[in-house]
């Protein structure tokens, strides 16, 4: 059963290294006699997650439990955190692409009088993705610009829970495991330019495949203050739905949740 787990966790990440590999080929080889401009950057957000999350233990079985969590919460919890996203468009066709890894931990002791012992629990929790779209337009003029996009997201989600107890009792219980999944996405981008250097920019988004469904919509302003150099605002929400398995099954797992945020970006560009 693992080894067939993680053969098809190879077999999704080797899907979607094929299909960047692929259409870099396609589009930078059919439009080699382009002029192409290019785009990377990164930034700082502000987030919120708000649902369900569950999965299965040995000492008491299935569990599910609210997950909620405000960008105070995120600051106490966050271990690391690292994105970046960038774009390569040669004036019709548009790559985008993005990525970022986010891991959290907690670590909490309790003494139990009754057992003259302490209980130390230790969570950690790896949140990483990756997206690729590339996108054409089906309207445009010099005030609106409409593209319908297609692509991949791959997302994977990595739990490492320890539990010790010390004392006159003593106890040890580990669980960990990852889960992963690829979507194909279908979009539609609205971009609006306006006082010369500034564009309201638009994007939604529905993925399927690896999960039950997943939608995302962002809305934001973007100014070119320099030839090379823009930055922006954008707010972001995503409606995440995946379950593996079924509640009871030793692999289930559950992520049922809404998580939104507000966040300031920086990009370069040539």
């Amino acid at each position: 059963m693992e080894e067939s787990r993680k053969r098809k966790a190879m077999t999704k990440q080797s899907t979607f290294i094929l299909f960047v590999s692929l259409m870099t080929l396609i589009f930078f080889t059919s439009a080699a006699h382009a002029e192409w401009f290019f785009g990377i950057g990164t930034g700082l957000s502000l987030m919120n997650v708000d649902g369900e999350q569950g999965f299965n233990t040995e000492l008491v079985g299935p569990v599910k439990y609210d997950v909620e969590l405000n960008p105070k919460d995120f600051n106490d919890l966050t271990k690391s955190a690292f994105g970046f996203g960038g774009y390569a468009t040669d004036g019709t066709w548009l790559i985008q692409y993005s990525y970022a890894n986010l891991e959290l931990e907690d670590k909490a002791s309790e003494f139990l009088p009754a057992y003259n012992s302490t209980s130390t629990v230790k969570i950690n929790f790896k949140i990483s993705g990756a997206e690729l779209t590339v996108g054409y337009p089906v309207y445009k003029t010099s005030s609106l610009v409409a593209l319908v996009d297609a692509g991949v997201r791959y997302t994977k989600h990595e739990f490492d829970g320890k539990l010790r107890v010390s004392g006159d009792v003593t106890a040890q219980r580990d669980r960990d495991f990852d889960h992963d999944w690829t979507d194909a996405i279908v979009g539609v981008s609205i971009n609006v330019p306006f006082a010369q250097k500034w564009t309201w920019n638009n994007r939604f988004n529905a993925g399927f495949g690896g999960s039950e469904g997943t939608y995302f919509v962002s809305t934001g302003l973007t100014w070119r203050f320099h030839k090379n150099w823009s930055t922006g605002i954008v707010a972001k929400y995503t409606a995440i739905e995946y379950e593996n398995g079924s509640k009871g099954d030793r692999n289930w797992y559950l992520y049922d949740a809404d998580e939104s945020s507000i966040g300031l970006n920086v990009l370069f560009n040539w």
